[in-house]
């Protein structure tokens, strides 16, 4: 292999009433494809139709605006923090005061909008590092914890 990392590419929910909004997202995502990959598995206009969809479809990062009709972002995120594998989140919103309740249920950023390429692909890169971080520490404690047998690995 050479010096290059290859990235995987990222299975993407958008959750978002405005279509407008959730078609710019989409659009940003094609603009910073080549640094950070990423596949639009779907969209979803409030957390009801993105909870039924995550039931049907593996999502690694959620694209999620806060103030939607139904279910908030703020309530998708309590519901989906309860799943056995939860994707990432990122909120994408045009209210700075839900910030700190975003960081509270564990999102790896906090858009405002207008959403610029740059910041989103920040964020991207962002949910990487995390993901890496914690691979690092289950393989750490996998080689430190004996497995069944008592035999370290």
């Amino acid at each position: 292999m050479s010096g290059q990392e290859v990235l995987a590419v990222l299975n993407v929910l958008i959750v978002d009433d405005e279509a407008p909004a959730r078609e710019r997202l989409r659009d940003l995502l094609g603009d910073v494809a080549a640094t950070q990959p990423t596949r639009i598995v779907g969209m979803a206009a409030n957390g009801h139709e993105a909870l039924r969809f995550l039931t049907a479809q593996q999502v690694d990062l959620l694209l999620v605006d806060i103030r939607m009709p139904g279910m908030d972002g703020i309530e998708l995120a309590q519901h989906v923090a309860r799943l056995a594998s939860p994707p990432r989140i990122v909120f994408v919103t045009a209210y700075d005061q839900y910030a700190v309740s975003a960081f509270d249920l564990n999102a790896i950023d906090y858009l405002l909008k207008p959403v610029r390429a740059q910041r989103l692909e920040a964020a991207l890169g962002r949910r990487w590092r995390k993901c890496a971080q914690a691979c690092r520490w289950r393989v750490r404690r996998l080689i430190a914890s004996p497995n069944r047998d008592g035999i370290s690995r």
